[in-house]
C-alpha cells in the first residue's frame, strides 16, 4: 500500500469493532511445487470454436479441450466423435483468457471467494499474517473443486518497530538493525513466504522506515535464499535508491514527479518489473471510478457486501504526491523503455475491491500506453513469468485449467473483459451468482443514546456504547467514556468522551462507539432512515463518524464533522457513507483524530432520522 493510502486504511483496524486479521493461508515458493494431484471428471469439458487469448496473442476460432483440470489440447479441429458425451461451451463471439492474476492484494476475509467469482484465479498477496502460510500448499497444488482463488504471499513485510505494517492489531516480526536482516529473511522463508516485501519510505514523517543500507541488506539476503524482493515505495527518490540496490520489483508506481531518463535507463538495465496499482492512485486522486464500477450491471450482481463497501469507499481529499496523470505518464514511459509492467489492484484500499479492481487495472494499463494484449498479458503471462508460476498464466497444453470466458473481443475493445460469461477453476465451472444476502431485522428504535437513565449505555437491538482507540491496533491513543446525569443538552444526561490522540500510529483515533461488535455480528436494517443525527459540544476541531456493516470487514465509510464549545445539532446523510450496506448496519464510531492532542466532547440525543 502506498504511503497515504496505508495511513487511511489504518482506520479499518478498529480491532475492537471488526476483526480485521489477515488470516488466509499461503505457502512455499513456486519452485518447490509438486505435480498437481488428480481430480474428478467434473473438470473435463470442451470450449468449441472460441477466440483464445493465450497470454500473449489472440487465436481466432479454435478449440480448447480440458481434461481433469488441465488443458489437454488446443486445435482448430477436434474429432467430436472421439470425445463422446462431453460438457461443452459453444464459443461463438466468446473469448477465453487465462485466469486473471492480481499481482498486488491484501487478502483477508472472503477475499479469495470474492476474487474467484469474477475470474481472478490467483492472488499475489503483499502482506498478511503468517499463521497458516504453509497450510495452503495443498490447494495450490491440487486440481480439486474449490470456491477460492489460489494465494501466494510475502507473509509479513520488512519494516521497523512502529513502521508501516505494524498498525494492524497483531504483532509482526520487525527489523531493529542491519545485523538482524539475515535471520529475519530466513524466518520468512521458513514461514512459507513466496517472496520478500520491504517498506522503504525514508522521507515519510508520520512513521519510521528502513534506512537505505538496511533495505539493501534485505535485498541481498533475499537473493541469497533465492527469493525475489519487492519494494513498497511512494516517491521518485525511493524508487531510484532501490533500483540502484538491485530490487526485483516495485509494487507501486511513484506519482510525485515524472520519471527521468536516468531512472528509465537504470530500470531497463536492471530488468526490474513494476506493479503500478493505478486504480488505488486514481482513488487517492479523487478520480471517482468506483461509482461507475458499482453501477455496472454486468458485475453488480456478483459483488459481495465487502466488495461493495470497499469499492464504494473513498479518500476524503486528494493527497500530494499521488497525481494520477503523472502515474499514467510514468507507466507509459517505463513501458516505452522496455520495463515490464504487471497488473495489481492493491485491493481492498478505498475505491477498490477484490476481483473487480483487477479487471479495472487492466483497463487503466491499456489507457497508459499498453496495447490491449499487453495489458492482458500484464495480468496473466507476464505476472506468471516474473513470479515463477509455471503452471498458470497462459493457455497451453499441460497448464491448469484456470480460465475466464467473456463475451466479445477484448483485442478490439478492452472493456469487454467485464462481460463475464464463465469462470473455470481447475476446470470446474464456478458459481458466480451470489445467494441473496439476508437483511438485518428492521431497527426497532431510532434512538441510539440519550443517556438519561441508568444503563443508558445499552441501546436497542443489542447495541451498546463503548470506547474505541488505536491502542487496539498497537497505537498509543486512549479514550474513556462516562455517562453523566447533567452535562447533556439543557442539563439532561450526556456521554462525556475523553480522547487522548497520540502519535505512534499512522492514522490515530480515539472516541466512542455504539453498535453490536461481538461475534456473531447480526446487523440491523436502517433503510427506513436517511440521517444519523446527534448533539455535540467540546474541544474545537475536526472529528468523524465511521460506519460499519455486519458482513463487511473493509474500510469503514466515514464522514467528518466539526465541534465547537457550543451545542450544535449534527445531521449526516446516511447516503454519504459511501459503501455502507444500510440493510446490515452493525454500528457507528464518533472519534477525534488524526489531529493529535487531548479532546473532550459530549454526545447527546444520538439517533436516526
Amino acid at each position: 500500500m502506498i504511503k497515504y493510502i496505508f495511513s487511511i486504511v489504518s482506520a479499518v483496524v478498529i480491532v475492537m469493532l471488526i476483526t480485521l486479521v489477515f488470516i488466509l493461508p499461503t505457502n512455499k515458493d513456486s519452485d518447490n511445487q509438486q505435480a498437481p494431484s488428480a481430480a474428478t471428471s467434473g473438470n473435463t469439458l470442451l470450449l468449441k470454436n472460441i477466440r483464445v487469448f493465450d497470454g500473449s496473442k489472440f487465436i481466432e476460432n479454435t478449440n480448447v479441450l480440458l481434461k481433469e483440470g488441465l488443458i489437454a489440447q488446443i486445435s482448430s479441429s477436434i474429432d467430436m466423435q472421439k470425445l463422446g458425451d462431453i460438457d461443452l461451451i459453444e464459443g461463438q463471439n466468446l473469448t477465453v483468457l487465462p485466469g486473471i492474476i492480481d499481482a498486488h492484494t491484501h487478502s483477508y476475509g472472503n477475499a479469495l471467494e470474492d476474487a474467484l467469482r469474477l475470474g481472478v484465479t490467483t492472488h499475489l498477496d503483499m502482506f498478511t499474517s503468517e499463521l497458516g502460510l504453509l497450510d495452503s500448499i495443498q490447494q495450490r497444488q491440487n486440481l480439486q473443486q474449490t470456491d477460492k482463488a489460489d494465494l501466494f504471499s510475502s507473509g509479513t513485510l520488512a519494516t521497523v518497530d512502529g513502521g508501516h505494517g505494524t498498525q494492524y492489531g497483531f504483532a509482526i516480526d520487525t527489523i531493529k538493525n542491519i545485523d538482524e536482516v539475515a535471520a529475519w529473511v530466513t524466518r520468512r522463508q521458513q514461514a512459507g513466504a513466496d517472496y520478500i516485501k520491504l517498506v522503504y519510505m525514508p522521507n515519510q514523517q508520520e512513521v519510521p522506515s528502513l534506512d537505505k543500507q538496511t533495505a539493501k541488506e534485505v535485498i541481498k539476503q533475499g537473493h541469497l535464499l533465492g527469493l525475489k524482493v519487492l519494494a513498497h515505495i511512494s516517491t521518485y527518490q525511493a524508487a531510484k535508491d532501490l533500483i540502484e540496490a538491485d530490487i526485483d520489483g516495485l509494487v507501486h508506481i511513484f506519482a510525485d514527479q515524472v520519471v527521468s531518463e536516468e531512472v528509465l535507463n537504470l530500470a531497463a538495465e536492471k530488468d526490474i518489473f513494476i506493479i503500478p496499482t493505478l486504480g488505488v492512485i486514481a482513488s487517492a486522486d479523487q478520480q471517482n471510478f468506483n461509482s461507475q464500477l458499482i453501477t455496472d450491471e454486468r458485475i453488480s450482481g456478483v459483488l459481495s457486501a465487502q466488495q461493495k463497501q470497499s469499492l464504494g469507499a473513498s479518500f476524503e481529499h486528494s493527497a500530494s504526491g499521488f497525481d494520477f496523470a503523472i502515474a499514467k505518464q510514468n507507466v507509459e514511459l517505463f513501458k516505452q523503455a522496455g520495463v515490464t509492467i504487471l497488473s495489481g489492484s492493491d485491493s481492498p484500499n478505498p475505491g477498490t475491491a477484490y476481483g473487480v479492481s483487477a479487471y479495472h487495472e487492466i483497463i487503466l494499463l491499456s489507457e497508459s500506453g499498453l496495447s490491449n494484449s499487453e495489458a492482458l498479458a500484464a495480468a496473466t503471462q507476464d505476472t506468471a513469468t516474473q513470479f515463477g508460476l509455471e503452471d498458470r498464466g497462459t493457455i497451453e497444453v499441460g497448464k491448469r485449467a484456470d480460465l475466464v470466458v467473456i463475451e466479445g473481443d477484448p483485442n478490439l475493445d478492452i472493456d469487454t473483459i467485464f462481460n463475464l460469461k464463465y469462470v473455470l477453476k481447475n476446470g470446474f465451472r464456478i458459481q458466480q451468482k451470489l445467494a441473496q444476502s439476508n437483511h438485518g431485522i428492521a431497527i426497532k428504535s431510532a434512538l441510539l443514546g440519550d443517556f438519561e437513565n441508568q444503563g443508558a449505555l445499552q441501546a436497542n437491538e443489542g447495541f451498546s456504547w463503548g470506547h474505541t482507540h488505536d491502542g487496539y491496533a498497537n497505537g498509543n491513543s486512549k479514550a474513556t467514556i462516562t455517562q453523566i446525569g447533567n452535562i447533556g443538552v439543557a442539563g439532561s444526561g450526556g456521554l462525556k468522551v475523553i480522547a487522548n490522540v497520540k502519535s505512534g500510529f499512522p492514522y490515530p483515533w480515539a472516541g466512542a462507539a455504539v453498535g453490536d461488535f461481538s461475534p456473531p455480528v447480526i446487523g440491523v436494517d436502517i433503510s427506513a432512515y436517511s440521517h444519523i443525527a446527534f448533539d455535540v459540544k467540546g474541544t474545537q476541531g475536526d472529528y468523524r463518524v465511521m460506519s460499519f456493516t455486519a458482513t463487511a470487514t473493509s474500510i469503514p465509510p466515514s464522514q467528518s464533522f466539526k465541534v465547537s464549545q457550543q451545542w450544535q445539532r449534527i445531521r449526516l446523510p446516511l447516503s454519504a457513507f459511501k459503501g455502507l450496506d444500510h440493510s446490515q448496519l452493525s454500528g457507528f464510531a464518533f472519534v477525534a483524530g488524526p489531529a493529535l492532542g487531548k479532546f473532550e466532547f459530549v454526545l447527546d440525543n444520538v439517533g436516526l432520522e
